[in-house]
């Protein structure tokens, strides 16, 4: 009980998350939202102005002219591109940390959430999810508990790892036996310390155990692109090899051997636009 006490208390130690990015995130949830409107909340903000303009700038959506505005940046990216530097920038400072109890080094659990969020993102078709941003949102926080967890974890690695193995669980499930609980409840945890919606609170809680939470498509998306990042070896960690997949659930939404390789395939799609973030912060 003091163990997880002690873990529960570094999330309340984390800086609250950015204001700025609540509020745009709600704006962007109106489809025909207007750039002026936009502008006025992300003018104030120098970090997120910064990352707008050089995205416009990169090779990936450069024209025939530099781009020198704001306002001007934000009409060229576009509303999907624009979540996409928000919320890259919202996580970067914590999610670009090392995080060596999962033997990920630095940057390392960032590039594996930025391809989980764009690839939930490109499968909201196939349960016609209409909210993209919060998927995006929801595949780039999912694994925000283990910048907490992995101090711990990395002080009872060979215990958790034991524990999962001779229970024949995931290495969540170990890390519950041992710590009390897992980086899947903090990371739910870190989400409601950072008011956000239940919704996408039980995507993070739950993207290990999706029976566990309420069946929604959000929960569905993580859990899935999660797996096929995992399987496509995006972002291995010390955990990957213990990883249990939710086959019933997959199931339920029709995602056979045949839908599992058509979604390998869409990881492999939306690669070219994850290196241009990535190449914005390298």
């Amino acid at each position: 009980m003091m163990r997880v006490e002690e873990i529960l208390g570094k999330v309340h130690g984390l800086p609250p998350f950015p204001a700025v990015i609540h509020r745009v995130t709600a704006l962007l949830s109106d489809p025909l939202v207007s750039a002026d409107s936009l502008l006025e909340v992300v003018k104030y903000d120098q970090s997120i102005t910064a990352n707008v303009i050089r995205m416009c700038n990169s090779a990936l959506l450069a024209g025939a002219q530099r781009v020198s505005s704001l306002k001007d940046a934000l009409i060229r990216i576009g509303n999907r591109n624009l979540i996409h530097v928000i919320l890259s920038a919202g996580g970067n400072d914590l999610l670009r940390k090392e995080v060596p109890g999962y033997d990920l080094g630095r940057g390392e659990l960032w590039k594996h959430s930025i391809l989980c969020a764009l690839l939930a993102e490109s499968l909201c078709d196939v349960v016609e999810y209409g909210r993209k941003d919060k998927a995006f949102t929801a595949g780039l926080m999912h694994d925000i508990g283990k910048v907490v967890l992995s101090e711990f974890v990395g002080r009872q690695y060979r215990e958790i790892r034991d524990a999962a193995q001779a229970r024949k669980t995931s290495f969540a499930e170990g890390e519950v036996s041992i710590l009390g609980v897992s980086h899947a409840e903090i990371g739910g945890r870190i989400g409601e310390a950072w008011n956000f919606d239940p919704e996408l609170v039980n995507a993070i809680r739950h993207h290990h155990a999706p029976a566990e939470g309420e069946a929604d498509p959000l929960l569905f998306l993580v859990h899935l692109s999660d797996v096929l990042c995992m399987t496509g070896g995006a972002g291995f960690g010390a955990d990957g090899l213990q990883y249990n997949v939710d086959y019933e659930l997959l199931k339920r939404h029709a995602v056979g051997p045949k839908e599992f390789e058509l979604g390998l395939i869409r990881l492999v799609e939306v690669a070219q636009h994850f290196h241009g973030i990535v190449a914005m912060y390298d």
